[in-house]
């Protein structure tokens, strides 16, 4: 009886001991545990993984939309760009082929891009959207194909070690702004419009040299439809004329236009403009102040003065029509005489490139010998045999043949003539300072970009630096602007208009 009694209160306690509990549920718990941690690493595993090829196909990206600028070669630059990243042999998850190699990312060229992030750029939207011309590519698309990542955690089905595929992709495209524009477009001269015009990008006509030493002779149409032969304005953060002739007035307005789409602007205000240009050339008319600094004229304004030595001059711009007295670089080749290069294009505005130079120097430096061989420093081919305008004007300016009876025409014009009496800001003009007859402005095909509506956002061709061969005239109810191009922005320019852009890439997708 006591031993029965006994056992049974042995058996007792040990059915209600608790003494290792823990150990015995750690056991039970430990795969559970071990498998989720084992899932845990997975994920970050992963995570990791798509960071790096997230990364690598953002940077792919970038790199070649920075090439996108619209140049008919602009995929060859592309791709060539793709092609230095793929040397940087990096490799991610278990040590496969470099994920920047050929066979591991694909790169497609796009024209267009849904307008929803939500839409996925399928297969079928890449097959109507995906181009090989580099004059309609806008949008890189970079995309990884499927890494494999082998597993820790043991996946249901079967319990055996499996793989998961990781991929990303990346969407980037090409911007561009310009600053201290002069709020001006001219409508492209190489513009294909009813059969005149090429295939060739803007810059590759100027890389051509096609556009050197030739006179645009640009006429203001008011709020007509612009075509080829025709400029206007851009919009200024002001409205009205008197913001747009202030804007056009200083050397550096503080205007930014972007090469994705700018605004032109409405509305016929070509008696300000017209002002604010040719303060330029030491004329101050209207409200133009002949005392600011930011409106002094430019350090050589010979401009083919009809009385230099009047005081209307100063006020008013009146061409010499007897090029035996004054001439202004010239609109054609002889005094008096018309083109003998009457290669036009654009609508008839892009005037041959022979002009006369001996005789505007003749005239205007009779005491200063021409050289044998005029340098021509901004021939972008080279090969020109006559120098342009601008060259011309370039070597006046480096040679001091500006001032002086050695560089004085017939009727008492010099270069700073009308600096000299016109002008009455302190200081001198540097002939160093940044050109005041050097304006830049936005190039746009106005027949295809513009149509019938003047105020249309528009993507710009190119932005030029056109070099002013006289003041804006007015001639009946015309307004003309005479000048020549410099250099343009972007890939085939000189690069002098490298500090006045700002060219990026940046992630869209």
């Amino acid at each position: 009886m006591g031993w029965g009694s006994n056992s049974m209160g042995i058996l007792r306690d040990f059915l209600r001991s608790v003494e290792g509990y823990v150990t015995a549920l750690a056991l039970i718990a430990m795969p559970l545990l071990l498998g989720f941690a084992l899932l845990v690493i997975d994920v970050g595993r992963a995570n990791n993984l798509h960071t790096d090829l997230q990364n690598a196909t953002d940077s792919l990206a970038l790199a070649g939309a920075r090439e996108l600028d619209g140049g008919s070669n602009s995929i060859t630059r592309a791709n060539d760009a793709l092609a230095a990243l793929v040397k940087n042999e990096a490799r991610f998850g278990n040590g496969g082929p470099a994920i920047i190699d050929n066979t591991q990312v694909s790169a497609i060229y796009l024209d267009a891009i849904p307008p929803s992030d939500d839409t996925r750029i399928d297969a079928a939207w890449v097959t109507a959207h995906q181009t090989t011309d580099g004059l309609k590519a806008v949008y890189l698309l970079v995309r990884s194909t499927p890494r494999a990542m082998t597993t820790l955690f043991p996946l249901p089905v079967g319990l055996t070690l499996q793989t998961l595929n990781i991929q990303a992709e990346a969407v980037a495209v090409y911007d561009a702004s310009a600053c201290d524009v002069t709020p001006l477009f001219i409508c492209n001269p190489f513009e294909p419009v009813g059969g005149s015009g090429n295939n060739l990008t803007f810059q590759e006509n100027f890389a051509q040299g096609a556009t050197y030493g030739r006179q645009l002779i640009l006429s203001f149409s008011g709020n007509s439809s612009p075509q080829p032969g025709n400029f206007g304005w851009l919009e200024v953060a002001a409205s009205g004329g008197n913001a747009l002739r202030d804007a056009l007035a200083t050397g550096k307005p503080g205007l930014c236009y972007g090469m994705r789409g700018l605004q032109t602007k409405t509305g016929g205000t070509i008696g300000p403009a017209e002002q604010g240009i040719n303060t330029r050339f030491g004329v101050y008319a209207g409200a133009m102040k002949n005392n600011d600094p930011d409106t002094a004229p430019a350090y050589n304004v010979r401009r083919g003065e009809k009385d230099p030595t009047k005081t209307s001059s100063c006020s008013a711009y009146t061409e010499e029509t007897d090029r035996t007295k004054a001439m202004a670089l010239p609109d054609w080749s002889l005094p008096g005489g018309t083109y003998s290069d009457q290669t036009l294009v654009g609508g008839g505005v892009l005037k041959g490139d022979k002009w006369d130079y001996s005789a505007y120097w003749t005239l205007n430096h009779p005491g200063a010998s021409a050289p044998s061989t005029f340098p021509k420093p901004t021939d972008p081919t080279g090969s020109k045999t006559i120098p342009s305008r601008y060259d011309v004007y370039s070597y006046e300016n480096k040679n001091d043949l500006v001032t002086g009876a050695a560089n004085k025409a017939p009727n008492g014009e010099t270069g700073e003539g009308a600096s000299n009496r016109c002008y009455k800001g302190s200081g001198t003009i540097s002939k160093t300072a940044l050109d005041r007859r050097m304006v830049f402005a936005a190039v746009i095909n106005c027949h295809q970009d513009l149509g019938n509506g003047h105020a249309t956002i528009t993507k710009p061709k190119a932005f030029v630096s056109l070099f002013l061969t006289k003041p804006m005239i007015t001639n009946s109810t015309t307004k003309t602007l005479s000048a020549e191009i410099v250099d343009v922005s972007g890939y085939n320019g000189n690069g002098t208009l490298d500090t006045f852009l700002r060219e990026e890439s940046y992630l869209v997708r």
